[in-house]
Parts: structure tokens; sequence; C-alpha cells
């Protein structure tokens, strides 16, 4: 979205000072915003419409360890040690969720496993491979070759790579308990301000909405796939894409596990009132997902619907149809850079490639242990 000339007041007035500001109110700005407050600064969250607006609410709720994509292929593509560091991250996200905001309260929270699904024999030895892999590197988990809920009968898959410790969850639940605690546990640090657009620094670096300078000593840009917007050099290397879900109903569905199929393409799961959650289809037309917009389109909402009758076989009742916009960086890996483009020290946290419930919150936590010791990155920024 971009911002109109008119729009940038030539005088705006200061704000009460503070020693850092966080720009975005999702998963990793909430948690940024706690790491900061827990060093003792004082923290400011701008968010440009309300809490959450982007993918932090929009996606579908999957809390699985690693990737969409095999452990082996990841490998292969970032090197054993930072493959392993992936999955090391989303473990450790999942227990800050777990331990720091006490998630498992929530009532929309599963402790259910995910299980990446084989539909071919070349998918099914990289697997197996995987799961090799896993256990000589540590990380628990099962293959399964066969199963008796929906999928599994209808589907027929080659092989599962199952997590068994994962979880899934309402990510609208999740977004509001992460800033409950953060607004309990530090009320006198924390100021949240919604419908407060940044657009754009001002000549020492300072963080200016249409009507207020924010000063401050530090800036982190939690903006994800819109990070070009305000950051054009860094940011542009965050591809936005769009993923397209719908919610159903489906007499006598049951699912065991959060599922991915089609290396992450499809992903389907089962909430506690047996809502069925599906998502994916992006491949399909691939350009045109490659799009910021948040607007459903007929042709991709026509292929879940497909898809959902194939993988579950029985007439279905559409309850809810949206899309949510992720941020994809060039290497796939999460990116935390200082934002040289600008004066003043403002750096950026984004670029989770649809795996911001997985990595976001431990992500957030590496960006503020950087910007604290001015030090790199732990994963290679292009």
């Amino acid at each position: 979205m971009s911002i109109s000339h008119w729009k940038r007041s030539p005088v705006p007035m200061r704000a009460e000072p503070s020693d850092a500001v966080v720009i975005g109110a999702g998963i990793t700005g909430l948690t940024a915003a706690y790491e900061l407050a827990e060093r003792g600064l004082s923290v400011t969250i701008l968010e440009r419409h309300t809490l959450g607006w982007g993918a932090s609410s929009r996606n579908a709720g999957f809390l699985m360890r690693g990737v969409a994509e095999s452990y082996a292929r990841c490998c292969h593509e970032f090197g054993r040690e930072t493959a392993s560091r992936v999955w090391r991250w989303s473990e450790e996200n999942l227990a800050l969720l777990r331990d720091r905001y006490s998630i498992t309260d929530l009532d929309s929270y599963q402790a259910i496993p995910s299980s990446i699904v084989a539909m071919s024999e070349s998918e099914a030895e990289e697997l197996r491979t995987s799961a090799n892999m896993l256990e000589e590197d540590g990380f628990e988990c099962t293959l399964q070759t066969s199963g008796d809920d929906t999928l599994w009968t209808n589907v027929k898959p080659e092989i599962a790579l199952v997590n068994p410790n994962d979880a899934a969850i309402n990510p609208w639940d999740l977004v509001n308990r992460l800033k409950d605690s953060l607004m309990r546990a530090h009320p006198d640090k924390v100021t949240l301000i919604e419908n407060a657009e940044v657009t754009h620094f001002d000549p020492n670096g300072h963080p200016l909405t249409r009507s207020h300078a924010f000063l401050c000593k530090t800036v982190l840009v939690c903006t994800n796939a819109w990070a070009s917007e305000l950051l054009p050099s860094l940011g542009a290397q965050i591809e936005p894409n769009r993923g397209q879900m719908l919610a159903l109903r489906a007499k006598g569905v049951t699912l065991d596990a959060s599922y991915y199929l089609n290396r992450g393409s499809e992903y389907i799961r089962q909430t506690h009132d047996g809502t069925i959650i599906l998502g994916g289809m992006r491949t399909l037309r691939e350009t045109e997902e490659q799009t910021a917009s948040d607007a459903t389109t007929h042709a991709l909402q026509s292929a879940l619907d497909g898809y959902a009758r194939k993988v579950l076989n029985t007439e279905i009742e559409v309850i809810a149809r949206w899309a949510g916009t992720m941020g994809f960086s060039p290497t796939g890996l999460p990116i935390i850079a200082k934002a040289n483009e600008h004066p003043g020290n403002i750096w950026f946290c984004g670029g989770l490639t649809g795996h911001g419930m997985s990595l976001g919150a431990r992500t957030a936590k590496a960006a503020v242990e950087s910007m604290q010791a001015n030090k790199p990155s732990p994963f290679p920024v292009s």
C-alpha cells in the first residue's frame, strides 16, 4: 500500500519519546516488544491498522516444527548446520509460546502432531532420508505408512513424516494472548498505538506518522511483506505472496494430524469443533499469487473447493473464505539486518516465508539480541 504525499505532515507533533519503536503489531512485533521491555527499555508499538492485521491473524494456525519442506531438501539447500538451526528455532519458538505466554490455556490450542505427506515414491524416499537425518541430529520424528482417519482413507499416501510434539491454534487467539501478556508484564514500559501508519523516517531516523514524530534510539521494522514501503533497499528483498484459505464443515470427517501435502503446497487441519481449515493451491497460479493483496480470487478458491472434495470425499459446506499476505525472502530463511539506507539505528526482522507461526517469536528474540549487541544475523542475508 503506497502513501500519498498529502498524508505526510510537514510539521508533525512530537510524541512522548521512548527507547525503541517497533513498527508492526503482529507475532514478530509483539514478541520483539516484550524482549525489549524485558531488557528495561521503554517501547512504542506502531500498527498501521489494528492488532495482528496481516498474516498473523490470517494464517491457518499451524505451530509446526521446522518448515513444510522436507529436512533432507532443506539440508541440501541451506546446508545441514543452517537447516538444523531452523528446526531447533522452531522447537524453541513453540516452547517460548507455551512457557511465557501459556498458550496451552487457550480453548483453541490443540496438542496435535503435524504430518508431511508423500504421494510419490520419490518424495517418500526423501522423507525416509529426512527421518534418518533428523534422528542423527537429535530431532524426534516417526514415519507413518498407514492410518485410519479421513485423509489416509481417501488419499492413501505412500508415507508420512510425523512431528509428534507440534500444535495448532486459532492465530487470532494467539495474537491477543501475546498482546495481553505483554501489557500485563510491562504496563509502564509499553505503548501500543493502532491505526498509526508510519509514512517515512525523518533525517535522524525517527519514524513519522501523519501527525506525530516518534523520537527513539532504536527502530525495529516488523512489517514483513510490506517492508519495501519503509525500507526500499533492504525491503526489496522481501516478496509478497498471498495465501488463500477456506473453512468448511463436512460430516463424518476426522483428521488426526495437521497435514502438509505436495511439499507444503496444500495444508489441512481440523479444529476442536470439527471445522476443517484448508489452504494452498498457490503453486497452480503462482504468478497471480505474488501480490500483497488479501482479496480472494474465484479461480483459486474454486481449486480449493475441488481439492477439499477430493481429499475428504464428501459434500462440503464452506463457511468462510479469506487470504493472508506472507513475506518471502530470497533464501527462504528469516532476515534480521540493520537498514543502513536510513540514518539512525533502524533494523528489520521478517522474510519468514510462510512460517511466521513456527519461527516468528524466536526470530523476534534473535532480532532484539542482534540489535542490542549490534551483531549480524545467524542466517545469511543476501
